[in-house]
């Protein structure tokens, strides 16, 4: 148990998504995107396509590379910013103004969320965006405040 606890900290140190409200942006970490690549090409799937989805029963937000969904959704494509050299993209259902509503954090400034890698049941991966400690929605709520005072 400790163990683990271990592991998954560490990896939120390396794993992790900075999600910016003011234009539904995600940026993923350098050490998630080359997990991300692995997976894709090990599973020899062509493409950079991202579906952003809510999982009930974790009261958590997650997504998937290349899902292979029949039906007509919202996807996202993975892009490369050349200007701030990172890779991310752009979600719009949910937007990350839900998902900041849902985990309670302030949608006033872009917040770094840990992201977990997650198995399906079928086998397929996805990441999960953790829900953040009381200790961080502490700290987001107070810089929103303070910054709402200068105003």
């Amino acid at each position: 148990m400790i163990f683990t606890k271990l592991i998954s900290k560490w990896r939120s140190l390396r794993y992790y998504v900075i999600a910016d409200p003011s234009d539904n942006s995600v940026t993923l970490s350098r050490h998630l995107f080359y997990h991300m690549k692995k997976c894709a090409e090990s599973s020899g799937v062509d493409g950079a396509s991202v579906f952003v989805f809510r999982i009930p029963h974790n009261n958590a937000f997650g997504f998937m590379l290349n899902p292979d969904i029949s039906e007509a959704t919202q996807l996202c494509q993975i892009q490369y910013n050349g200007k701030y050299r990172c890779i991310g993209f752009e979600t719009l259902c949910p937007s990350v103004g839900r998902i900041f509503f849902e985990y309670g954090l302030p949608a006033l400034r872009p917040v770094k969320l840990s992201v977990s890698v997650r198995q399906t049941p079928q086998g397929k991966t996805y990441y999960q965006f953790d829900l953040p400690t009381h200790k961080t929605i502490r700290l987001c709520r107070a810089y929103s405040e303070t910054r709402a005072k200068r105003t």
